[in-house]
């Protein structure tokens, strides 16, 4: 499990177009890279798969980038499933060695069984969680 950069800057996408609706600012690639750091062009790629799922739309020209849905239908594990693999494991083992025993197996097994649980917890707490939580916060 890897938190991948462009989930937290599809978080930040989505915070901004919030943030910045009422306001009569055209919300660009290059208005985000100027809020986020990231690169314009990762920024496209990454609005890209947000249209797919319907959370933003945009047009070309002077209409700019709006949201499509509610924030408080979103969570963070929605966005999450969005840039990473929910199946890859958050721990990475050296390969036993020829030698090895049940012993050294059951150390490995026992660690990944219990990552995998706490894995799941923590993707239960992002369901629960949603996206207009952090825009919230952002917007004391």
């Amino acid at each position: 499990m890897k938190f991948p950069t462009k989930y937290t800057l599809a978080l930040q996408i989505l915070c901004i177009c919030y943030l910045y609706k009422d306001q009569k600012i055209k919300i660009t690639s290059n208005f985000i890279a100027e809020h986020t750091g990231a690169d314009s062009s990762i920024i496209r790629y990454t609005m890209l798969d947000l249209k797919k799922k319907n959370y933003i739309s945009s047009k070309p020209g002077p209409g700019g980038t709006t949201l499509s849905c509610d924030l408080n239908q979103i969570s963070l594990f929605d966005v999450f499933e969005l840039f990473a693999d929910t199946n890859e494991s958050a721990l990475k083992f050296y390969d036993l060695p020829a030698n090895a025993t049940s012993i050294d197996s059951s150390i490995n097994d026992a660690t990944v069984y219990i990552f995998k649980q706490i894995q799941e917890d923590v993707f239960q707490a992002m369901k629960k969680r949603k996206v207009i939580e952090i825009c919230k916060f952002a917007n004391l």
